[in-house]
């Protein structure tokens, strides 16, 4: 009997690791600011709290895609990080 499963390159999926990179890097900075701004204007208690408990889940989830990038980079290739393989000419 073959086995057809195939482990995953990363610890997630492409497209999971898209949006939540997207959710990362564009999503939570800009919903922390929102909560200051308007927490200073409309007095919102706790705003400050709340942007920086949202700025601290978005570097969790950097992180934790960073985890997952370095993990898809070494199930691809053995080359350093950053760096680009070369097809060897004959």
């Amino acid at each position: 009997m073959t086995d057809t499963t195939t482990e995953p390159k990363g610890l997630i999926p492409d497209k999971l690791y898209d949006i939540l990179k997207w959710v990362a890097i564009i999503v939570m900075p800009a919903l922390a600011t929102f909560v200051v701004g308007l927490g200073g204007i409309w007095s919102v208690p706790y705003a400050g709290q709340i942007a920086a408990t949202v700025t601290a889940i978005g570097v969790l989830l950097g992180a934790l895609l960073g985890l997952s990038s370095v993990k898809y980079g070494n199930s691809t290739t053995n080359t350093p990080s950053g760096t680009t393989p070369v097809a060897e000419t004959k």
